[in-house]
Parts: C-alpha cells; structure tokens; sequence
C-alpha cells in the first residue's frame, strides 16, 4: 500500500516561491517593459489620459479596490482556512508573503518617483525618474515605487486561488479581482497611485510567483 504523501509546510511553500527560478525571470522582463514604457513616454501618456477623468468618478471607481486590497491579500487564506481548506490557505499566504518580498526589495532598490510627487515637474520627467540605490526615498521607497505592491500581493492570492478552487464564480471573482485592483492601481485616483509599468510589473511578478504554488502537484512534494 502506498504511503499518502505528506503536504508541505508554509516554510516549505515559501522556499518554493522564492527559489522559483521564473521569479528572477520576471523581474528581468518587468524591467524591460518598464525601461520600453518609461523611455517612450507611454507611461506618462497613460497617467495623463487617467487625469483626464472627473475626479468624483475617479475615487468613486477606484478607491474601494485601492482600500479592500490591504486588506484582500491576507483574508484570502484567513477564509480558505476557515472553510477547511488548509492547503489552499497555507498556498495563497505563502504567495502573498513571496510576492511582498520581492516587490519591497525591488521598491527599496529603485526608490521610483510617484506620480503625484512635486519634484520634477512634468509628467514625463516624474515617469523616467528613479533613485538607484538602498531606500533612497527613506521608509516612502517602499510605499510606493515600482513594482506595485497591490498589484502583485493582491494577484499573487487571487490567481492561487483561482487555479485552486472547484467553485467558478470563485475563480471569475478572482480574475475580475485582479483586473480591478492592476486598474484601480494605474487609473485610479485620478492618476495619483501608479504608473502603468508599476502595475504591468506586479501583475508578472505575481504570475511568476503565483504558477508554481497553485499546481497540486507542487502541493504534493
């Protein structure tokens, strides 16, 4: 009779995520895609096209996602374990921890200039701006910067998730979920919050980080 295999531990599941060899990977093509959309001025474009909006609907949209997604990344598992789905709670913890790590390394490393930030003046400027270095910024290079910290704590869980659970309208919520939060992060706010290049960035860390702990055969090691 074969021995049931026994489920690793979230120590376990963070050495997974974290040793994932297409995490490094996506960071490399997070900051292609950043340099491409930065330099052309597509960032900048995008942020004033978001300026463009009436302020009211702006926040009406978005601040709910903006708000919840502190919050979402850490319920998730908290409701998962609740339910009795320990596994899917120990995996979607696991890639919200692997998710903020590397997005509050990337942050303190690059200290990239806020879309509201007074200094340099034109938008343009703002989007190519970054401070190469250690926490530049101080404590604020890792409350905002690139890559999005809700983009990709939020997406991390919320694909883990999606690719876990047995219920569709769970995995549709999930998906609508991350596409509201990436939105939210670029649009929202009247342009306030991100650049578009900082959400693109989250969202492929998070599926790097996501992929290898949503599969049950990795769940099984």
């Amino acid at each position: 009779m074969l021995a049931s295999k026994k489920a690793p531990s979230l120590g376990r599941l963070l050495h997974i995520g974290l040793l994932n060899p297409w995490l490094p990977i996506s960071v490399v093509l997070s900051a292609g895609v950043t340099v491409l959309l930065a330099k052309t001025g597509v960032d900048a474009a995008v942020n004033q096209l978001a300026r463009l909006q009436d302020p009211t609907f702006s926040i009406a949209w978005s601040a709910f996602p903006m708000l919840a997604g502190f919050a979402a990344p850490v319920l998730m598992p908290l409701v998962c374990a609740m339910r009795g789905h320990k596994e899917t709670a120990k995996a979607t913890l696991a890639a919200f921890l692997v998710a903020l790590i590397a997005v509050s390394v990337l942050k303190a490393l690059t200290s990239r200039v806020h879309p509201e930030a007074l200094v340099p003046v034109s938008v343009l400027a703002k989007s190519q701006t970054f401070s190469f270095g250690f926490f530049q910024s101080g404590l604020m290079s890792v409350v905002e910067g690139w890559p999005s910290g809700h983009v990709a704590t939020n997406a991390a869980g919320a694909i883990v998730l999606a690719r876990r659970t047995n219920h569709a309208l769970i995995a549709h919520s999930c998906w609508i979920w991350l596409a509201w939060v990436a939105l939210a992060t670029t649009f929202g706010i009247s342009g306030d919050v991100h650049w578009l290049s900082d959400s693109l960035a989250g969202l492929l860390i998070a599926f790097a980080v996501a992929l290898p702990l949503a599969r049950a055969e990795t769940l099984q090691r």
